[in-house]
């Protein structure tokens, strides 16, 4: 009888080996199944497009897998730039663009994000500034304008410029524009965390990937 027990043990053991063995190559090649993802994807997308557009960067930032801080926070150092930035801030508008595409710890979602456009900003300013540079200073003494080797005085381009300036961005819908972007996340340490990439932080900045 006690050799039948012992036999029993020997063949439970070795089955029990065998079936940890299994186990461990079945999980790594089926981890999703033993680490089922859970909560929305888009979810995350969406606590982080509305934690950047009310200026909530820790909550934001708590979205990423991959960065603690994209520099959002960090105002421009001229006050012409921080002008800019503000209005671009105010701008941000978005939405989800379809259904999330979930691939095991993955996912894509399209989102579809509208803001200042900043190249399209400087070229309107730039072609106004030309045009109120004409107007204001038709009718001035050379030396009102121009210094001793024919440039543009400073004060005066800089009043043009912020003239040029105070113009476009009382108007920032039509310096706008729309990128379709796709934002990337990963399943990591139990939640759905955006993995960062050039378009996405091109768009934050008004910028073009």
């Amino acid at each position: 009888m006690s050799g039948r027990i012992r036999l029993f043990w020997v063949v439970f053991t070795a089955l029990f080996a065998a079936l940890a063995v299994l186990a461990c190559v079945y999980s790594s090649l089926f981890g999703s199944i033993w680490n089922r993802p859970e909560g929305d994807p888009a979810e995350t997308v969406t606590w982080f497009f509305d934690s950047i557009r009310i200026g909530n960067y820790p909550s934001a930032y708590s979205c990423l897998s991959d960065y603690v801080t994209l520099g959002l926070e960090q105002e421009p150092e001229t006050p012409e730039a921080r002008k800019i930035y503000d209005v671009l801030k105010k701008t941000y508008t978005w939405s989800l663009n379809g259904s999330c595409r979930v691939s095991g710890l993955e996912a894509v979602q399209p989102v579809s994000f509208r803001v200042l456009n900043i190249r399209r900003t400087e070229d309107a300013v730039a072609a106004r500034a030309s045009e109120i540079f004409e107007q204001e200073t038709a009718d001035k003494p050379v030396s009102e304008v121009y210094d001793e080797n024919g440039a543009p005085l400073q004060t005066v381009t800089d009043r043009v410029y912020a003239m040029a300036l105070e113009e476009a961005l009382a108007h920032p819908d039509a310096l706008c524009s729309e990128t379709e972007l796709e934002i990337k996340l990963q399943y990591v340490d139990g939640a759905w965390k955006i993995v960062t990439d050039r378009p996405l932080m091109a768009a934050l900045v008004g910028g073009e990937s």
